[in-house]
Order: structure tokens, then C-alpha cells, then sequence
């Protein structure tokens, strides 16, 4: 699972274009919903062992349809396969006037990536990652996507699914059936990642993300608010259900823009020479996160409560987003090299850069005839 973090949202963002990235990275969003909801009714209905094996034919699928697609045009660039990387993105995007020059950028900016390691006096191991580390490029888009996960887990993203019924008995005040509420949960993410396909390819990253927050906060501290005043008896017994409003509406909130939008972002903002250490690097901050939010639920519904456990969930997301709100760019609709370029600075030199493409387009298209 941590391979597949790391990997899966830079290959979508690789192999599909910047008007249709969106769509395509938050089809993760949407795979995660379905797949929750499709884990809990082999769980309901199977046996653990059948549904087991039902869930693990999926990854067997997986590999199928995955052998069948080529390897991602900027990894054969960077490689200097220039042919198999033309064969491949042409494969993916066509031939139209917009994609070729995308090409003829991403093909340059490598070769010219490639002369300037080959001149690069030879260093250390060390000394390498150490100057790695240093450059804006690296250590910005890191920085991002440390607090896109924290928001990303601390938002409940994994402690919701696996403490489902013991939550929701506590929000319904085991009015509604568990696996009733469970499964309401379960529609309401699954219809919502649906929705968050369209709206991510529609709106700016940042304005869904911050939607998300907004949403996912403040329901969190309502749910949390009608729970204090129904134990305290403000809230009369026919209406000890009510929390259960807010509680779907976070559902709808963190589905829409927290779940998404983080995989959208891993997907396009590293530049390609540090793409792998940097997805590493993500991929293994999700998995700490996960396994320190996730361990440490249990303890904290006991000494706070679900509605205490909500209010702290609430906060650290208001935080996220405040230090997001100041750090994370608008990506929409960008190329990954024009990405790459904002985190170093590039203003001059692009300018270069795309009149030098555009005429090594043209060279091309006269070749073609």
C-alpha cells in the first residue's frame, strides 16, 4: 500500500493532460470511496476469509489492465528515451498542436536537465540528497504535502472507516441501526467522490480544498455541540438522532475536498528529476500519520469522548488549512514543467524556453510532411 501511494497519483498525473489531470487524480478520491463501500458489504455479507479474497482480486485486475499501458512519457524523457517517449505520449494524448508542444517542452527542458548533471562535478552520496534538500523545487512541494497528509489524516479520513458503527452509535446515540448508519456513511462519501470527479476538473485545487475545510470543520464542532446538548438533556429523546445531520454533512465536506484534492497535488507537484524521493518521502509521512491517528483513536474517544475527539479533529484541520492557505499554489489547469518552474523562480528563462519549443514544433511538423 505505501508503493501505491507513493506511485499512483504522479503516474495519473504523468500519463494525462493538464485540462483533464484533475478528473483523473480525483478518480482516487473516488476508487477510495467505492472501495470502502464495497469492503463493507463483502464484509457484511461474507465471510472474512471469502472477503478477503474478493478484495484482493481487485489488485489482481489492477495488474492486468496496468501491464497493458505504457511506461509514463516524462520517465522515458528523463531517461533520454526521446523516441519511446514521443510513441508513448502520443499514445496517451494524441497529436493535436497543444500536446506536441508540451512534448517538444517536457523533451527539452530534460535534455538540457541531462547536460547539466553530466557537467556537474561528481559528489557524495550525502553531499547529493543534502543539496537536493537545499533547492526551493524539493523542499517547498515537501512541505506541502507534509501538511496536505496531517490534513489528510488528521480529518478522520481512515479513522472514520474503521471505527464506523462504534462513531456512529455514539452520534445517533444508538437510535439508528449500525449498519444502517454505517452504510448512510458509506452512500453519502460514495455519491459525494462522484461529484468531487467533476467539481476538481471545474474549480481551482484551492478553492475546493478550502471548501472542504470550511465544511469539514464546522460540521465537526455542530455534531459535536448537538451531542453536549443532548447528553445534557437540551436536545429532547425524539430528536437524539439529530447529530447525525452534521456528521453527514463532514462526511460530504472531507470527501469533497480533502480526500481529493491531496492526491491531485502529490500527482503534479514535484518536479520530475525528484519525483520518486519526493512521492517517497509523502508516501511515507501518510503512512506515519495514518498509523498515529488510527492507534491513537481508541484512546482518545475513551478520555474525551467522540464529540471531544471531533473538536480536536476540528482545530487541527482549521490549522492546516491556515498554514495551507499561505503555502499551497494554484496548479489547475498548468503543465507539470510550468509547476516545476513556479517552485524555482523561473521567469526569464521560460520565456526562452518556449520560444526554442515552439520552433523545435515547428521543425517537427515540417519533418512530418
Amino acid at each position: 500500500m505505501g508503493l501505491q501511494a507513493a506511485a499512483a497519483p504522479i503516474t495519473i498525473a504523468e500519463y494525462s493532460s493538464p485540462k483533464h489531470r484533475g478528473a483523473f487524480l480525483a478518480t482516487i478520491a473516488f476508487s477510495f470511496a467505492t472501495g470502502m463501500l464495497i469492503a463493507h458489504i463483502f464484509g457484511t455479507l461474507m465471510y472474512w476469509r471469502t472477503a478477503g479474497i474478493a478484495c484482493g482480486s481487485c489488485y489482481a485486475l489492477a495488474l492486468i489492465l496496468l501491464s497493458l499501458s505504457p511506461e509514463t512519457p516524462p520517465y522515458l524523457a528523463s531517461q533520454g528515451l526521446q523516441t519511446e517517449c514521443r510513441k508513448s505520449f502520443r499514445w496517451f494524448r494524441g497529436q493535436d498542436d497543444e500536446s506536441e508542444k508540451e512534448l517538444e517542452v517536457m523533451i527539452n527542458s530534460q535534455r538540457k536537465a541531462q547536460i547539466v548533471t553530466n557537467l556537474a562535478p561528481k559528489v557524495s552520496f550525502t553531499r547529493r540528497y543534502i543539496n537536493i534538500v537545499k533547492k526551493p523545487e524539493f523542499y517547498k512541494p515537501t512541505l506541502i504535502m507534509m501538511f496536505m497528509f496531517i490534513l489528510f489524516q488528521i480529518s478522520g479520513m481512515t479513522v472514520i472507516p474503521s471505527y464506523t458503527v462504534p462513531i456512529m452509535d455514539a452520534v445517533t446515540h444508538k437510535s439508528i441501526d449500525p449498519n444502517i448508519s454505517m452504510l448512510m456513511v458509506d452512500v453519502v462519501r460514495f455519491a459525494t467522490a462522484v461529484l468531487a470527479c467533476v467539481v476538481v476538473n471545474k474549480l481551482n485545487r484551492r478553492t475546493v480544498l478550502f471548501i472542504g475545510i470550511v465544511i469539514s470543520s464546522l460540521s465537526l464542532l455542530t455534531t459535536a455541540l448537538m451531542m453536549y446538548l443532548r447528553d445534557t438533556g437540551h436536545i429532547t429523546k425524539e430528536y437524539e438522532w439529530s447529530p447525525v445531520i452534521p456528521a453527514l454533512m463532514y462526511i460530504f465536506g472531507k470527501t469533497l475536498g480533502i480526500l481529493p484534492i491531496p492526491w491531485a497535488i502529490a500527482g503534479e507537484i514535484f518536479p520530475l528529476a525528484y519525483r520518486s524521493i519526493g512521492s517517497g518521502i509523502s508516501g511515507m509521512f501518510l503512512s506515519i500519520m495514518f498509523f498515529v491517528v488510527v492507534k491513537t483513536a481508541p484512546s482518545t474517544f475513551d478520555s474525551i469522548g467522540v464529540e471531544g475527539t471531533f473538536c480536536v479533529y476540528a482545530v487541527c484541520i482549521a490549522v492546516c488549512g491556515i498554514f495551507l492557505y499561505y503555502l499551497l499554489p494554484e496548479t489547475k489547469g498548468k503543465t507539470l514543467y510550468e509547476i516545476e518552474c513556479h517552485f524555482r523562480g523561473k521567469k526569464e528563462e521560460d520565456k526562452i524556453d518556449v520560444c526554442e519549443n515552439e520552433r523545435m514544433l515547428e521543425l517537427r511538423k515540417v519533418e512530418r510532411g
